[in-house]
């Protein structure tokens, strides 16, 4: 099967902003996909919710450059696309797919990885619901949180 044009997507690379604790230790960069809007790839639209940066959102238009190793970089963020991230960190992860479903329906995109959820709330929806939920559940020692870029 030929992928269109459309379906295009590349591998940006995002510097990791650290925490005041040098947090994650075990990372300094994240590889988001990517949709290229233009030929050149040096304007993209992230199609991937990001697990551990702050400056960055689902469905925010970027500029990048090439590295000398011809990966693309990222550079900075062209135009907003109105996104909120949160984080989670399961305490335990025999309920993952139950939390993963309850934030399906409030109509949020979720990505996970082992007991990490990433949350991107569109601005369509009441972000206030989604975070009594993940505050409620932090509070009762479900999980962690953490906002990741938090829309205007």
């Amino acid at each position: 099967m030929e992928s269109s044009q459309e379906d295009l997507v590349v591998e940006v690379r995002f510097k990791i902003e650290k925490g005041a604790e040098g947090h994650p230790r075990s990372r300094d960069a994240e590889a988001l996909l990517c949709k290229p809007l233009n030929q050149e790839c040096s304007m993209c639209l992230v199609k991937s919710i990001p697990f551990y940066l702050r400056n960055v959102a689902y469905g925010d238009t970027v500029s990048t450059e090439e590295d000398s190793f011809g990966r693309l970089q990222f550079k900075e963020v062209i135009e907003r696309g109105g996104y909120s991230i949160y984080r989670v960190l399961l305490r335990d992860s025999t309920n993952e797919e139950e939390v993963v479903q309850k934030l399906l329906d409030f109509d949020v995109l979720v990505e996970h990885e082992w007991n990490l959820i990433s949350i991107a709330v569109p601005p369509s929806v009441d972000a206030e619901a989604v975070v009594d939920y993940i505050l409620e559940g932090k509070t009762k020692g479900y999980w962690g949180a953490q906002d990741g870029y938090i829309s205007n």
